[in-house]
């Protein structure tokens, strides 16, 4: 699993977005030119549309610290988890990073 984590966008930084959102567009061909694939993945909607619940309390909004929040993922289908790290440093971000994290089978 690929998980992309940003900053929430500002207005100066909304004009890069478009040319983040093509390069989003040709992920699939160049994933699959590795030998790998996207098994599905999504964006999120923003940390204040979220419901977080702690301690069986729903809470509006992220209780996640920091500036940058889970803002999309893949779940990608490769050979092993360096295979999939490959591919983790190709996921474009805007202001942020992504954390590749490996899934627990049974």
């Amino acid at each position: 699993m690929i998980l992309i984590y940003e900053r929430e966008v500002p207005d100066s930084m909304r004009a890069a977005l478009p040319t983040v959102l093509e390069a989003h567009m040709r992920l699939p061909a160049q994933i699959a030119e590795t030998g790998a694939r996207i098994i599905t993945g999504n964006a999120l909607r923003p940390a204040a549309q979220a419901i977080s619940v702690r301690d069986n309390t729903p809470v509006r909004g992220s209780l996640a610290d920091g500036a940058h929040t889970l803002a999309g993922y893949f779940i990608v289908g490769a050979s092993d988890l360096d295979h999939a790290v490959w591919i983790g440093r190709m996921i474009p971000v805007a202001d942020g990073w992504v954390e590749v994290r490996p899934v627990l089978m049974n």
